[in-house]
């Protein structure tokens, strides 16, 4: 018979030496023995770190702790200590991890650095993609105030300190991304631990924590996820964040961003609809045509671009996302790069034209209004009629829809029954002088302005 000694489970041997710890210091809390890993390798043990942040808290137990692991262990095993290493697991062709690396335990697929980021504290994991964007930068008006002040709120406060989790959802191109960049740019230059990923993606290297997901808190102080629109169906996906939410600890933060509707949101499982209800749920409204001005009025101004002020509403007008606007200027700059000089208003309209932009809409609206005015029909507005009151009229309209809609003179002439746009012309000159001394076309222009979408 045998009489050589056989070395301890792993968890056994972290319970023998909390037990050994017990009896050395009776009735003193020991978080710091809770997260540690031990890997066994014939003459030596491995104590694993889940992390830097948690070796320097380990770091003023660690003699009473090694004095305890010893009692434990046969002569002459040595000990190392050692932090985790946070791994991408091999995939194969089809970028599926082998069934042995994903039983392998906790893995963590983190994005790649990108150039410029902000450098991560000891042991912290990558910032967001853009971490040069903040709360000061997002334009908005009342529309918007309450999401975004629900996002600095977050941001002044320590992770789940305040709406946990947080889900900001709306249309594509509102600005969702950029407050999540904002927000997680601010926790990562804390020194707090970001994670942040499409949702399909984070869902897909689910292998280690969603069988752990306590221990996937121990390495993530916050964690943002865009894109939750893309697991709907993917009940698995969706259980995988249930879980992970019911295990996130009162000192993490989730923040959550879907692109689409209420109703879209709706059709997530209800378990994890629940869980995000408990906590803050707001929408993102795209911004209105103010805004959007705004927003091209600063890039203009950053990148030295030479649009005029209706070039501007022109675009403003045709185009209802910051990032579709953010294309057209990028086009705009390389064309008036092409053409060495200013870009006339026909090169603005064919930029617009290629972009993929709304076609301008909104003049049926002043039009109905303008009618309610002078008791007209809409059919009379657009037609030939030549009554003056019925002209006066429909150049207050073709005023209006120039100023507000940023409308160009042929496509309001096309609008305004196929008219010749120097009839355009002449209509909008002669309101605006009539502006400077007509109190009733200054009220009647006052209401068809509020009316513009």
């Amino acid at each position: 018979m045998s009489n050589r000694h056989t070395p301890p489970s792993p968890s056994d041997l972290l319970r023998r030496t909390d037990e050994a710890l017990e009896r050395s210091l009776p009735h003193v809390p020991r978080p710091w023995l809770h997260g540690l890993d031990v890997l066994e390798d014939g003459g030596t043990v491995e104590i694993i770190f889940p992390h830097a942040l948690y070796e320097r808290f380990f770091s003023p137990y660690r003699q009473v702790f090694e004095t305890a692991l010893r009692q434990c262990l046969p002569p002459g095993t040595s000990v190392r200590y050692r932090t985790a290493a946070i791994s991408r697991p091999r995939r194969d062709a089809r970028g599926n991890v082998p069934p042995a690396e994903a039983g392998a335990g906790p893995s963590f697929v983190l994005p790649p650095e990108q150039p410029g980021s902000v450098p991560p504290a000891a042991g912290a994991l990558p910032p967001l993609p853009d971490p040069h964007k903040t709360l000061d930068d997002f334009l908005c008006n009342a529309k918007n105030a309450f999401p975004l002040e629900a996002m600095r709120r977050i941001a002044r406060h320590a992770p789940g300190a305040i709406f946990q989790p947080l889900l900001l959802y709306g249309a594509s191109g509102t600005g969702k991304s950029h407050l999540l960049s904002a927000v997680g740019a601010g926790y990562a230059r804390q020194g707090l631990r970001v994670l942040a990923l499409p949702a399909a993606r984070f869902c897909r290297q689910a292998d280690g924590w969603a069988r752990l997901p306590e221990r996937f808190w121990q390495m993530v102080d916050v964690l943002m996820l865009d894109d939750l629109q893309e697991i709907i169906g993917q009940e698995q996906c969706q259980g995988y964040l249930v879980s992970l939410l019911d295990h996130c600890p009162p000192q993490r933060q989730a923040i959550f961003a879907l692109t689409g509707t209420a109703q879209t949101f709706k059709r997530l499982q209800s378990r994890l609809v629940g869980r995000l209800e408990s906590g803050l749920v707001t929408e993102l409204l795209e911004p209105d045509l103010e805004i959007r001005l705004r927003y091209l009025q600063e890039i203009c101004r950053q990148r030295q671009l030479p649009l005029s002020r209706e070039e501007q509403l022109f675009l403003a007008r045709r185009c209802r996302q910051f990032r579709l606007l953010q294309g057209m200027l990028l086009k705009a700059a390389a064309f008036a790069e092409m053409r060495q000089g200013s870009l006339s208003r026909e090169d603005i309209e064919n930029i617009a034209r290629t972009g993929g932009t709304e076609p301008a809409i909104g003049h049926r609206e002043i039009v109905e209004e303008i009618c309610r005015l002078y008791a007209l029909r809409p059919e009379e507005v657009l037609g030939n009629g030549r009554r003056p009151q019925l002209v006066l009229a429909r150049q207050i309209a073709m005023y209006v829809c120039r100023r507000r809609l940023g409308l160009s003179y042929p496509e309001l002439g096309r609008m305004f029954g196929g008219r010749d746009h120097s009839t355009v012309v002449h209509a909008v000159k002669k309101i605006k002088q009539m502006l400077e001394s007509n109190k009733d076309v200054q009220n009647v222009v006052a209401a068809l302005e509020k009316s513009a979408p």
